[in-house]
Order: structure tokens, then sequence, then C-alpha cells
């Protein structure tokens, strides 16, 4: 809620010496303006709520806007590999309508890139998970990966399982969970299943949201972004939602978001981030459904490879692209060397 500071009354000038102090003032309105740094035109960092407190994460997801490379530079895969350290890569196709074709995929990919122990989850019924649950398949792992396919064929059949408490808690323990397309979708709390792409919003169309796996919170993920140009549908999502922060990603592209703190992109596309915590005003509740929508003071950043959001403050910041690259060789060199004294 805004709030005004009292202050002193004091008597509007008038005549020419009103007309000159109010110009001398708007001069100098426009020349602080002028000089203002990029760190001060921002806005002030977001103050932390006790709600913003909950039990600490110490993993990391990979979060992949689908359509990653696989057969080139394979930056992305190359950092999942990493993350892995030699341990296991559980590949889950649940969200696939040909999961077999996707295991050998992702299976030749990730041993091609060094990884041996990769072994293969798929689900075709809930009841089978409730059965048995295969929480075996943890044990020595350290990459939970999500194929892409449907987003609600992974939260009905594998949330609120054991096995879904299992990879929440290994993530929470320090292990890495990686999705792709509608495996990058189930990540949030909230995800964004359907709606219109393309278009600007308009106030009347149905965006299907439902729950994830909530591995992150007070964030909606859309992908394929700028391919399917869905900036309309996210705005729309983040009108709707103004404390989540929107996250478009595009194919060949991922966000690492460190312990639940902090973001950095890799690959060749953009990252969108919408943040509506700061809107002002929109029409979404007060218009015909057929309006388009309105929404002002909402920022809009566009992050590229090395781009770093803080996910806490909701401020981006800057590291050039080729160093991300080389830290990844780096780390891949490490793990060659630890492998050859092994």
């Amino acid at each position: 809620m805004a709030r005004a500071t009292p202050g002193k009354k004091r008597k509007a000038g008038n005549g020419h010496n009103g007309t000159t102090t109010r110009r001398e003032s708007m001069a100098l309105r426009r020349t602080q303006t002028e000089q203002t740094g990029e760190a001060d035109s921002m806005p002030p960092a977001r103050t932390m709520s006790p709600a913003d407190q909950r039990r600490p994460v110490k993993g990391r997801l990979i979060i992949i806007g689908g359509h990653e490379d696989k057969e080139s530079e394979r930056l992305i895969l190359r950092q999942v590999t990493n993350c892995a350290r030699g341990g296991r890569v559980v590949v889950c196709t649940v969200a696939s309508d040909v999961p077999g074709e996707l295991w050998e995929v992702y299976e030749h990919a990730f041993r091609d890139l060094g990884c041996s122990d990769v072994v293969h989850l798929d689900i075709e019924r809930r009841a089978d998970l409730l059965l048995d649950p295969p929480l075996q398949l943890l044990d020595g792992a350290d990459v939970f990966f999500f194929t892409g396919g449907g987003q609600l064929k992974i939260t009905t059949r594998f949330a609120g399982t054991r096995l879904c408490a299992a990879v929440e808690e290994f993530y929470r323990r320090g292990g890495t969970v990686a999705g792709t397309s509608a495996g990058a979708a189930v990540m949030a709390d909230t995800m964004l299943v359907s709606g219109t792409s393309r278009e600007s919003h308009k106030i009347g169309e149905t965006l299907q949201m439902a729950p994830g796996l909530g591995f992150i919170r007070d964030v909606i993920i859309d992908q394929h972004f700028a391919e399917r140009g869905r900036i309309g549908r996210l705005l729309g999502a983040v009108a709707q939602n103004p404390r989540f922060i929107g996250l478009g990603i595009d194919e060949d592209t991922a966000v690492v978001v460190e312990r639940e703190e902090h973001l950095t992109v890799i690959g060749s596309g953009a990252v969108y981030v919408a943040d509506a915590e700061d809107v002002t005003y929109t029409n979404v509740a007060e218009e015909e459904r057929e309006r388009t929508l309105s929404l002002f003071n909402v920022r809009l950043h566009v992050l590229s490879q090395g781009d770093n959001y803080d996910l806490r403050t909701r401020r981006p910041s800057h590291e050039f692209a080729k160093a991300v690259e080389k830290k990844i060789a780096r780390t891949e060199e490490r793990h060659h060397q630890g492998e050859a004294h092994a």
C-alpha cells in the first residue's frame, strides 16, 4: 500500500518568482536524472519478508527452454554432465509419448559426454509408482533429469509420491534437478500449462495454470519462448499473479539456479524476465473479456549467456558470455584429470 510522508506546508509561489522557482526545480531534476548511474536507475532492492524464508536449499536447478543442442557444442548438456561429478544421471521420460526414443537420445548424449552411469525412469501409470517406488535409482545419483513432453503427465503421475518427495530431498541436500521443455515448466510451484501464443494477451483468454513440483517458488516458467511468440501470455500470467516472476526461456537456452537464490543464463538464446511486483495498474479484472491487456510499470529484463539475476532482490547483473564457456571447460578438465588419477 502506498504511504505518504507528512511534511511542512508551503505556500505556492506566484508570479515571476514562482515560475522561476518551478523552472529551476525542473532543471535540477533533469540534471540529476541525466547524471544518475546505472545502479541508481534501478528500483530499490526488494526487502525480504519472513514469508521468503523456508528450509535452505543446497542444490541446483537447470531449467532448459527445450530443443537444447545435442550434437554440436552441447553447452547445456555439458553443464548437466559437469554437475554429475562422475555420479549417476537419472533420465525420467514420464512426460513423453515416446519414452524409449527419448531415452536412447539422452543416454547416448550423456555417455558420449563422459557419464558412465546413466539410468532410465519411465512411469506409465501412477499406480505402479505408488506400489513399488524405485527409490534405489537415487543411490549415488548427482543429477535427476526430466525430458520434454506434457507437463501434466509429470504432475499427475509423479507429484505427491514417495519418489517425488525423495527427489525434492535429494535437491535440497545438494543434488541437481534438470528439466527441458515440459520438464522445465514443472519446476515451479505454479506452472503455465497452455495459453494463446504469437499475439497480445486478451483479458478473456484462458491461461491454464496448475500446481507444479515446487522446486522453485514465486516463479512462472514458459519455454520455447521466442520461437513460439509467448511474450503476451507470460505478461498475462504475471498480470494475474503480480508477486510471481515470469521467466520466458528460449530454445537451446537454460537458467542455472543456485540454492534458489540467483540464476545464470547459458545457451544460444535469451531469457526474458517479467517482474510485475511494482505494477501500478492493470485492467485484467475491470474490462470486458475481449479487451487487450493493459499493464503499467512492469519491468522486463532480457538476459543472454553470462547474465545473472538475483531472485531475492530481483536485480540483474552481467558477466561476459565467454567466461561461462571457460568455466564449463575448466570443470570438464578437472573431471578428466580426476578420472585419469583414479
